[in-house]
C-alpha cells in the first residue's frame, strides 16, 4: 500500500534512501501485467504511482523535501540516493516503453504517456504546496519567537534601568 499524498504530508519528508527501490518495485508490478496482457485501465494506477515517484525524485533533487533547518544539511548519501531514483526511473521509464509498444495494445504507450504527465504535474503540484505552507509555518514561528524576545528584551531592559535609577 502506497502512502497518500496526504499521508506523505504528515510525514513532511520523502523517504529519499527508498525512491529508487520504490520506482523498480512499481516498474516490475506494470511490466508483469503488461506481459499478462491486463488492460490499461487495471494500469493506469501503477503508472499514476510511478508519476508519483517522479515528481518526488523531482522535488528531492530541488532540495524542498526538507523543511528550511533540514536544507542546511545535506549528505552525500542523499545526493547519491537521488541520482540513484533519478537512473532507476529513466531505465524503468525506457523498459517500460519498449515492453508497452511491443505487447500492449495500440497506443497504450501515447495513454500512459498523456496520463502520467498529467498525474505527475498534479502530484508535483500538491508537493510545492504543501513545502511552501510548511515553509510559511515555520517562518511565521520565528518571526513570532523574535517579536516574543524583543518584546521581553525591552521589558527586561525597562525594569533594569528602573531598578538601577531606584
Amino acid at each position: 500500500a502506497w502512502p497518500s499524498a496526504k499521508e506523505r504530508a504528515t510525514n513532511n519528508m520523502i523517504e529519499v534512501l527508498a525512491l529508487a527501490g520504490a520506482v523498480t518495485k512499481v516498474a516490475g508490478s506494470i511490466s508483469a501485467a503488461v506481459k499478462a496482457g491486463k488492460d490499461m485501465n487495471s494500469l493506469m494506477p501503477s503508472f499514476g504511482k510511478l508519476a508519483q515517484l517522479e515528481a518526488d525524485i523531482n522535488l528531492a533533487e530541488s532540495g524542498k523535501h526538507k523543511g528550511p533547518l533540514g536544507r542546511l544539511t545535506s549528505s552525500e548519501q542523499e545526493g547519491f540516493a537521488i541520482g540513484q531514483a533519478r537512473i532507476a526511473h529513466r531505465d524503468a521509464m525506457e523498459d517500460l516503453r519498449s515492453q508497452c509498444r511491443l505487447y500492449g495494445s495500440p497506443g497504450l504507450w501515447d495513454s500512459v504517456v498523456v496520463e502520467t504527465a498529467a498525474a505527475r504535474v498534479r502530484h508535483k503540484k500538491a508537493l510545492e504546496e504543501q513545502a511552501e505552507a510548511r515553509d510559511k509555518l515555520f517562518y511565521m514561528i520565528t518571526v513570532g519567537f523574535v517579536v516574543l524576545g524583543a518584546i521581553g528584551g525591552s521589558i527586561a531592559l525597562l525594569w533594569g534601568v528602573a531598578q538601577y535609577a531606584e
